[in-house]
């Protein structure tokens, strides 16, 4: 084999993904591009066994070795700028529901119930279910991309900096799946492009409660939403999992900011104490019902944590929980405008 001489930017790697029709099987026609801004290479996570075994002489022989990896979990991790397009297709995945109403908004209800994923079913299955996920190799041969079928988004991050692009919204997540990839694919054509609006902090031009303080000026914030997945049975001779069941223990929603220490928010620390109930609402109206854009609101919420943060001035770092007010009532724990 002859030296190759060409080389790559990070930049030339993509990732790409699409809602599948059927549980499990790959789809590969017109994926969603995301406009990535760190490439990290799945973590492929194969079974290794290279102890010695039993035999003549005290090595580990290559006969003793046993390496698979059926039925093992495969992450795809990736951080990217937040656009209206991909953004909105993520939270429907993460959260397993499509967009509501009054305001145009992904929740999470108190009383959420993930659907039921079952490998095979073809029936109604949205981009709120399993996706096809593409890691794309620039080499020239074309045929060195990575397809994982199967996938469920288990975390994403929505994070906002005021001294970082001016407050552009940037996310990070990570993908999952139990079913066997296909390696030295082709790169799948037809990709749309990522979106070109994005979002920003100085969207919340109007509504700004942090923890329960009205008018609270924003440095950073930071909101995390957590929907693990578990990949159960198996079938066939990849070892397929069966079935995908999420939520457990629980669906999560968590929030932290950064937020400048003034008459405003210097109650904190007994909010924080005496594990006072909280609301959270950021957008770019008085009335959350007619808030467009880009919002996040969560009524009931506790504090966590709350550390000081020096600044040009003094700022508090505050995280919270969000939760449901109870589990039969129609309160969410967090509305999300995207």
């Amino acid at each position: 084999m002859a030296i190759d001489g060409a080389g790559y930017s990070s930049s030339e790697f993509q990732l790409a993904f699409k809602a599948e029709s059927t549980i499990g099987t790959a789809n590969v026609s017109s994926m969603q591009r995301i406009d990535i801004s760190d490439v990290s290479f799945p973590s492929l996570n194969p079974v290794q066994t290279l102890d010695v075994k039993s035999g003549v002489g005290r090595t580990a022989a290559i006969a003793d070795a046993f390496i698979t990896e059926k039925h093992t979990l495969k992450e795809i991790s990736f951080s990217a700028t937040a656009d209206t397009t991909v953004t909105r297709l993520l939270l429907q995945n993460i959260l397993t529901t499509a967009v509501g109403s009054s305001p145009a908004s992904y929740d999470i209800p108190n009383t959420y119930t993930p659907p039921e994923l079952e490998t095979g079913d073809n029936s109604s299955i949205t981009i709120a279910d399993t996706c096809t996920v593409a890691f794309v190799s620039p080499e020239a041969g074309n045929d060195h991309s990575i397809i994982f079928p199967g996938c469920t988004l288990t975390s994403l991050s929505l994070s906002g900096d005021m001294g970082t692009e001016s407050g552009r919204v940037t996310l990070s997540g990570t993908f999952q799946t139990a079913f066997l990839p296909s390696y030295g694919q082709n790169k799948p054509t037809g990709m749309s492009a990522p979106g070109t609006s994005y979002y920003s902090l100085t969207d919340f031009t109007t509504t700004r409660k942090v923890a329960g303080v009205a008018d609270s000026i924003i440095s950073s914030l930071t909101l995390n939403l957590e929907n693990p997945s578990n990949y159960g049975g198996f079938s066939g001779s990849n070892g397929d999992p069966t079935y995908i069941v999420r939520a457990v223990p629980e669906i999560s929603a968590t929030l932290d900011a950064t937020i400048k220490y003034d008459d405003n928010t210097a109650g904190l620390a007994d909010t924080f104490t005496d594990g006072t109930t909280v609301a959270t609402e950021l957008s770019n109206n008085g009335t959350w019902a007619s808030a467009t854009g880009f919002g996040i609101r969560g009524d009931y919420g506790k504090i966590t944590s709350l550390g000081m943060s020096e600044n040009a001035a003094m700022f508090y770092d505050v995280s919270i929980k969000l939760m449901a007010n109870d589990k039969s009532g129609t309160s969410d724990v967090i509305q999300i405008i995207a």
